[in-house]
């Protein structure tokens, strides 16, 4: 590593600030490279050994070359301290009896986090995926051994060429065998950064990255930290690559995925005139473990001799001085805020003891999720010697929970309820449950398809349903003509100039109609059904017969009446040619009674929209009650939007009902009316009673029977009937009819007329 020695002399004199290092004691450091061409290494430790007079190692850096040298050390017995190796076979103490490591993550503490990460979450079966070569082969081993240790079997384990990709990998057939075998996945690989890419792209094409898997990777790195993978080149994010990590778990330390060791330690250098430039920020790790490597010789020194009294030979006494590292902590060395290394823990057997941490790749963020932390607890009256192990538990803590992208957030089983391959669950039952649901949805479906072509049958026979096609509608000169006919044949005179639809029914029944725009189909209800027969059934000398409706067959619905050849009683009654006498009133006033009465009287119950418009003349001069009973069916269609009212050409017209037809309704009606409009298209409609019906029938009878014998409304002469309309429309205002002429009208025609206007219903005569 570039100035590595320049390191090492910063940490020196870190030590002697520290007072660890002062006059009495004080080392000379010697720095050579190795881990050259032909063990280089090796032959660089004998020189340091046996020319330099060095009686203490630091290194090598490389992995291969600490094999020979650690070796070497042991046979020579001085201190051997690897500062970046993580090999398993380097904690066996027999053979390595003088070697201690102060590296932040070696294979065999990795595994151990591994093991407790997953027994942590209640998994005992998982599966290994590496490759070829050597030290995939050695890190493979020493995970094995570990897992079997804290009882985790290994179910199986698939093994893909070295030089692989994804494509070879999904194509190998192999991810289909560990489909069926495992759920949760270790994955080890000599390259782990480039292979674990690929391996997880794999994934993603053979549909395996569905949150029923989980992919542990330990972050295996055997020289500097590599960027992650789903970074570029220039740092950029590639957002397609980090998706398919979305079911992985990377266990690194604890500090892997932030700067809070990197950045002290920069700070620290530059205060002694060396720039992060100046050194391999790829390899920082190595030099934090030079730093630390230093001060864990230091102190195992002063150890041994305040023990020995101050006996320098213990400087020779590689093994005491190494057995003085067992069990030692301190703080890393770094700037004055703090330890950028944090607390070192050394374990049984010398090896520092793993501060580690699971951290959950989530896609959609930019850091890694620390989910767990792992922090090592030293165990009592244990003898790593004795059992080659750190003596040493992982106490598993959860930063965070509900963070895996299943529904509930929580990890999957081992295995899935079902089995593998659905072996454990018996479909049976939900075969039949499928089956009865499929035959259930069709039955309903037939059901609704039935229902709907028995209701457009039944439809179709209603005695008041007309095909559109047996309507034929006439224009004005075909009126004239047919009246001028009538006229000759009957010989009365044509006066009627209120009706301005009609249409012929079928070959030769005269009609007229009210037609709205139709913008989707009527759908009849039980009320509906029931109020429409009543009116075609409804028979009475008084009463206008209802010939029926046009529906559902263009965007238009008509609703069709018998045409009376001598118009409405408004026609005759602000007609000046027409004189009408006490007679004329008389009879008039009768048939409107009669008509009311038998509609009252009938299961109709009411007229509902009572006005001089609504009242048409025959040509024997009998008045006859017409829209009768349709209001209410009107209003909630139109409510329902089925229907809309449609103007005609004529100013103040509607649908051949006037504007001015608020000042025949009563004002209860009204302001039931506003209410019904105002109210939700799904909530329950406002209804008045069949007794409150008829009292506002008797309302509208009482303004009529005024405008028959005045010839004028009952209200004062010259009020702007259109402001008028807009200030009773909601019914919150009332302005009470009243006779304008009293000597025109007799006091108990007057008399009866009041108490017909009456603005509490129950007040009103029957």
């Amino acid at each position: 590593m570039p100035n590595g020695d320049k390191v090492l002399e910063i940490a020196r004199r870190e030590l002697i600030a520290e007072g660890l290092l002062n006059q009495n004691l004080t080392l000379e450091i010697v720095s050579k490279n190795g881990c050259g061409a032909s063990f280089e290494g090796v032959g660089v430790g004998a020189s340091l050994y046996h020319v330099d007079g060095v009686r203490a190692f630091i290194g090598p850096y490389c992995s291969t070359e600490m094999d020979a040298v650690g070796k070497m050390a042991a046979f020579w017995n001085v201190p051997i301290i690897g500062y970046m190796s993580s090999d398993d076979y380097l904690i066996d103490k027999t053979i390595y009896r003088t070697l201690a490591r102060i590296s932040m993550r070696t294979t065999n503490s990795l595994a151990k986090a591994v093991a407790a990460l997953v027994k942590h979450y209640g998994w005992h079966r998982v599966a290994i995926v590496t490759n070829t070569g050597a030290l995939a082969f050695e890190r493979t081993l020493a995970f094995e051994k570990i897992l079997k240790t804290e009882n985790v079997t290994v179910v199986q384990k698939v093994m893909f060429d070295e030089n692989i990709d994804y494509q070879g990998m999904a194509a190998s057939g192999l991810l289909n065998d560990l489909k069926h075998n495992a759920r949760i996945i270790i994955c080890m690989f000599s390259s782990t950064r480039e292979l674990t890419r690929e391996f997880m792209q794999a994934t993603y094409l053979a549909e395996m990255n569905t949150h029923e898997y989980v992919y542990l990777l330990p972050w295996l790195q055997a020289g500097p930290k590599d960027v992650m993978p789903w970074l570029g080149a220039d740092g950029s994010l590639l957002q397609k690559v980090k998706d398919h990590y979305e079911n992985a778990i990377i266990i690194d330390d604890v500090n892997g995925f932030d700067d809070l060791l990197v950045t002290p330690f920069v700070k620290k250098i530059e205060a002694y005139g060396l720039k992060a430039a100046d050194i391999d920020m790829g390899s920082i790790y190595g030099y934090l473990h030079l730093y630390d490597a230093l001060k864990l010789y230091v102190l195992a020194l002063r150890r041994s001799l305040e023990l020995s009294n101050g006996n320098e030979s213990v400087v020779d006494d590689g093994w005491q001085m190494w057995n003085h590292m067992r069990r030692l902590s301190f703080a890393g060395i770094s700037s004055s805020a703090g330890a950028a290394s944090g607390t070192i823990q050394m374990d049984d057997l010398a090896e520092r003891a793993p501060y580690y941490a699971a951290f959950y790749v989530s896609p959609s963020r930019t850091e890694l999720m620390k989910v767990v932390t792992m922090n090592p607890v030293l165990l009592e009256k244990c003898n790593g010697l004795a059992n080659n192990t750190g003596c040493f538990d992982l106490q598993m803590t959860d930063v965070m929970t509900g963070f895996w992208p299943s529904i509930t957030g929580e990890l999957p089983p081992e295995e899935p309820i079902c089995g593998f391959g659905g072996e454990k669950c018996d479909y049976t039952i939900l075969i039949m449950i499928c089956a009865a649901a499929l035959v259930l949805i069709v039955s309903a479906t037939f059901a609704y398809f039935f229902n709907r072509r028995w209701q457009r049958t039944r439809l179709d026979k209603m005695p008041w349903r007309i095909n559109r096609q047996e309507l034929n509608i006439i224009d004005d000169e075909q009126v004239k003509s047919m009246l001028s006919l009538a006229s000759a044949n009957t010989k009365i005179s044509n006066i009627s100039a209120g009706v301005k639809r009609h249409a012929i029914v079928g070959n030769n029944t005269h009609a007229t109609f009210h037609q709205y725009v139709q913008r989707r189909p009527i759908v009849f209800t039980r009320t509906d059904l029931t109020i429409l027969m009543q009116m075609k059934q409804a028979v009475h000398d008084n009463i206008n017969p209802f010939i029926g409706m046009a529906f559902n067959e263009k965007e238009e619905m008509l609703i069709v009446w018998k045409f009376c050849s001598r118009g409405t009683l408004q026609d005759i009654i602000y007609n000046t040619n027409v004189k009408l006498d006490t007679k004329f009133h008389g009879a008039f006033i009768r048939d409107i009674m009669l008509g009311l009465e038998y509609l009252h009287s009938s299961r109709i119950g009411y007229h509902g929209s009572l006005t001089p418009w609504a009242c048409l003349i025959d040509r024997n001069w009998m008045i006859k009650l017409s829209d009768f009973g349709i209001a209410d069916c009107i209003q909630r269609w139109e409510r329902q939007q089925s229907i809309a009212v449609a103007s005609d050409k004529e100013e103040g017209e509607i649908n051949g009902v006037q504007k001015t037809g608020i000042l025949y309704c009563a004002p209860e009606m009204l302001r039931n009316k506003e209410a019904n409009k105002r109210r939700a298209a799904d909530t329950d409609w406002l209804k008045q009673t069949t007794a409150r019906r008829c009292m506002s029938d008797i309302y509208s009878c009482g303004v009529i029977m005024y405008e028959i014998l005045a010839r004028a409304l009952p209200f004062p002469e010259g009020e702007d009937l259109v402001e008028l309309v807009e200030v009773l429309r909601d019914g919150s205002k009332v302005v009470h009819p009243t006779i304008q002429d009293k000597d025109s009208i007799s006091p108990e025609i007057a008399s009866l007329l009041d108490e017909c206007w009456q603005e509490c219903p129950e007040a009103r005569p029957n």
